[in-house]
């Protein structure tokens, strides 16, 4: 009997896996990258640099003779995988209550600025650029400027109903890190507040405002539809 539900329960949560073929599209894919990494160390025979890559991809920054080592770098991402979250998490709920309304748009357009910028900060796309393609650090902040601007023309009505005061902060404070980025400032201490602090500040404030505005949107969205 017990044989009989647990056969069950497994058939269930199978079918239920079998409704959203992304969720086995991702699982394959991540498995698919650990047999290449496998099967690259295995091909190297005893080259010891192999198994070494595998250990640094998956390392951990902590240590014990810098305990507090990317303390706050973690929390910033943690403030941006957060922004993220609520905005694609809103966009797809609103979307179903009220499908083809600008304020989808909006928290949409969100999400994707808020994702091409956590994956520069977390793959670090604009030190490659500038490491291996001499691609200014300057001219790539200018360019991801450059997107933030025309987004708030565009939305710039949407923008203005919201607590904006808290965009622009942060928005002045992401400048601020990118010049110092740019400048390369002598010293540690100061041009690390400079930098990484000002765009921490940034992200409290960024965190804070999608939060409020996707809070408050999803209220409205389900209040319209009773």
């Amino acid at each position: 009997m017990q044989l009989k539900f647990l056969f069950k329960l497994l058939k269930t949560g199978i079918n239920h896996v079998y409704k959203h073929p992304f969720v086995i599209i991702l699982n394959s894919s991540i498995i698919l990258l650990f047999l290449m990494l496998t099967v690259y160390v295995k091909t190297g025979g005893d080259n010891w640099r192999r198994s070494q890559l595998i250990v640094q991809l998956f390392a951990e920054p902590f240590t014990s003779h810098r305990p507090l080592q990317s303390y706050l770098t973690n929390l910033s991402e943690i403030l941006w995988c957060f922004s993220l979250a609520i905005c694609s998490f809103s966009v797809g709920l609103i979307n179903n209550i009220q499908p083809k309304r600008l304020t989808n748009r909006f928290i949409f357009c969100s999400a994707i600025i808020l994702a091409i910028l956590l994956i520069d900060d977390i793959f670090r796309i604009t030190l490659i650029g500038y490491e291996f393609f001499g691609i200014p650090k300057l001219f790539t902040s200018l360019v991801y400027g450059t997107v933030i601007i025309a987004y708030s023309i565009f939305f710039r009505r949407k923008i203005a109903s919201t607590p904006y005061l808290l965009l622009l902060i942060a928005f002045g404070l992401f400048v601020i890190s990118s010049l110092v980025s740019s400048l390369s400032l002598p010293g540690q201490g100061t041009p690390a507040m400079l930098e990484d602090g000002t765009k921490l500040l940034a992200l409290v404030n960024l965190a804070y405002y999608f939060w409020y505005v996707c809070q408050n949107e999803v209220l409205s969205a389900k209040t319209k539809t009773w």
